[in-house]
């Protein structure tokens, strides 16, 4: 797809020069706003019929302004002069009626991305719909190669882009851009009485880096056939847990939940007060780099305008960090991390793994337990840490699995959890700001249907 956006990088900041200038006009005593626009082209198949072709395009505008220690925030989608006079007016009205908050406002400026960084985002992709439609045809016979029990239950393939700029009254004024494209499978796998779905999805700012269409739809096949011949795990009992490389990023989503701003101000998280403390294995660190080239999680500067830092939040197994925006450190006085738009590339490592450890000679260190590679419902209490959810796997003995199991929960605490991490897999798999290889934890509670 052809660089088409409606606005050149130079006519944002044109625009955004006139919407803080008019905000001061009417009275804001500091004023932040971020113009963004993004396109793509988007094919969903299913079983060789078209299901949608899309092509979208959008716009938008988000406005804040300050009047002391009172805030109004508008958006519009339109940037016509009136249309953006009338958004900037109508947020330093709602300035004027909301509550006084002494930790709100502008991002220190000390804290301020000082200058553009080059990340290796932008590489469009000369796709069309025909091109898009071969590779969804690709995808379904990667699911239909996977044996003769599966068919496709849909095939996605994606391409986009978008760009943003950013400008506060401190002077902060910077832009960016990025090229996002996908292939996705979701396959379903039958028998009598019994069937099964799989998914599996690669993303990249580059289209020579995604997995191959062929490759997306047999693992999401492989995956609902391997999931079909599942036994019953009959009652309960404690033993070692692995959970693949997909599920185990939901253990590091779980950490970023709970060491971010607003759970940690409100005293709503187990990890509140935590910090410097032993809260994982020693063995564990957790780094976060929000400049890896072409990383999926990759930005110069967060919605403050403020950059963040390569860092360890986790240091071998002690609480470096917590993930919080201009706002949210105020509330804790503390200093901003540059994360008001979440992680940027966070990676679970273990000073035990070695180049070896891939996911089979992970399932011979679990040796007998559970090994999960799907959730079907349930998540932890932020506040206490206590975790339950429902999930299908594998049951392993001797470390060879045995049989699919399925309508199983497996329960304990976060904390417990996070000490008890016993190995972490070189088998990483990258979705969104997360990486994780597979990860044992030693003792859980599993119960069967």
């Amino acid at each position: 797809m052809p660089n088409s956006f409606a606005h050149r990088p130079q006519q944002l900041a044109e625009l955004a020069d006139s919407v803080i200038t008019q905000a001061i006009r009417e009275g804001a005593s500091d004023a932040q706003v971020i113009f963004s626009e993004s396109n793509g082209l988007l094919i969903e198949m299913r079983q060789g019929r078209v299901r949608a072709r899309t092509r979208d395009a959008q716009s938008s505008m988000s406005l804040t302004v300050y009047r002391g220690h009172h805030q109004g925030t508008t958006s519009s989608t339109d940037f016509s002069p009136a249309r953006l006079r009338e958004t900037v007016q109508a947020a330093c009205r709602i300035a004027g009626y909301t509550g006084e908050d002494e930790f709100t406002g502008l991002a220190p400026e000390q804290y301020l991305c000082p200058g553009p960084r080059e990340l290796d985002l932008w590489h469009p992709w000369d796709l069309d719909e025909a091109g898009a439609l071969a590779l969804a045809h690709r995808i379904e016979s990667g699911i239909a190669s996977a044996g003769k029990d599966v068919a496709s239950d849909g095939a996605w393939v994606r391409s986009g882009q978008s760009c943003w700029y950013l400008m506060n009254s401190r002077g902060f004024a910077q832009g960016d851009r990025q090229t996002n494209h996908g292939m996705s499978a979701k396959a379903l796998a039958k028998k009598p009485g019994r069937s099964q779905l799989d998914f599996w999805h690669s993303h990249s700012h580059l289209a020579a880096s995604l997995m191959t269409p062929e490759a997306i739809g047999h693992r999401a096949g492989s995956g609902a056939l391997a999931a079909l011949d599942s036994a019953p795990l009959a009652g309960s009992r404690r033993c070692p847990v692995l959970f693949d490389p997909s599920c185990a990023l939901s253990l590091l989503d779980h950490l970023v939940q709970a060491a971010s701003g607003a759970v940690l101000y409100r005293q709503n998280s187990f990890l509140a007060g935590q910090l410097g403390r032993e809260v994982f294995s020693g063995h564990i660190s957790i780094e976060e780099d929000p400049f890896v080239p072409r990383g999926l999680a990759s930005r110069a500067f967060d919605g403050d305008g403020i950059g963040g830092a390569a860092r360890r939040v986790v240091d071998h197994g002690l609480l470096a960090g917590f993930f919080l925006s201009a706002y949210a450190a105020r509330r804790l006085g503390m200093a901003p991390t540059g994360n008001a738009w979440g992680p940027g590339n966070l990676a679970l490592c273990s000073s035990h793994t070695r180049d070896g450890d891939d996911l089979t000679a992970m399932v011979k260190k679990l040796h007998t337990g559970l090994l999960v590679t799907a959730f079907s419902g349930g998540g932890p209490r932020l506040i206490s840490g206590d975790y339950s959810r429902s999930l299908r796997g594998y049951w392993v003995e001797g470390g060879e699995i045995r049989h699919a199991v399925d309508g199983v929960t497996v329960a304990g605490n976060l904390a417990d959890m996070f000490r008890n991490i016993a190995a972490v897999g070189a088998d990483r798999l990258t979705r969104g700001a997360l990486t994780s290889g597979s990860v044992l934890i030693d003792s859980l509670q599993v119960a069967g249907r």
